[in-house]
């Protein structure tokens, strides 16, 4: 298996109050080269509660192949006790909602989505969405980086990857002969 790492390439919804003003993408692309010093954040005294900051994700060449995995890392903290959610999004079908774990100390949390079978174009349409929780008087959700690797397996390259329409994976017997007795055909060596 192999990976590839993406991070925010751009806005969608950018409702959570900080930063002021500009874009939000740029405040938490670093990757996983970081966090820095810049962050979003919702606050409930703004009105953040349920606002969404939502970012079209980079391309991520999965040579290819096929996407199996991805797992969104999350570096931040909260104030209070209600985290944000996170929403993995293809095509505008949300296929995963959960809590991103935060706590009252800064530090990396991860959600996973499994089972999945993306080609490029699905990973090329990946969003990433952080939906604010922040109810109570003094909460607070604070992003500072956001990325996420996808786990793929990438397509078989060169001539041997198919031979006379027979897959690779199945080219173990060709016409009944079994690779490991190859060396033993016409003293042919391996």
């Amino acid at each position: 298996m192999a990976t590839v790492e993406v991070v925010p390439t751009s806005d969608i919804t950018a409702d959570w109050t900080a930063p002021m003003e500009g874009t939000h993408f740029d405040d938490i692309d670093v990757g996983s080269g970081g966090p820095d010093a810049n962050y979003i954040g919702a606050n409930q005294e703004l009105g953040d509660d349920d606002d969404l900051d939502s970012f079209h994700m980079t391309d991520g060449d999965i040579e290819g192949g096929e996407a199996t995995s991805i797992t969104v890392y999350t570096n931040g903290f909260i104030v209070g006790v209600n985290t944000p959610e996170i929403v993995i999004t293809i095509g505008g079908l949300p296929l995963l909602v959960e809590d991103v774990p935060l706590t009252t100390i800064q530090l990396w949390k991860t959600n996973t989505l499994g089972g999945i079978s993306w080609d490029q174009d699905d990973v090329n349409n990946l969003r990433i969405t952080y939906v604010a929780d922040v109810p109570d008087s003094k909460d607070r959700n604070w992003i500072y980086t956001c990325y996420a690797i996808i786990t793929y397996t990438a397509a078989p390259t060169g001539w041997g990857h198919k031979f006379i329409g027979v897959p690779a994976a199945n080219i173990a017997k060709v016409n009944g002969v079994p690779i490991a007795n190859i060396a033993k055909i016409k003293g042919v060596g391996i």
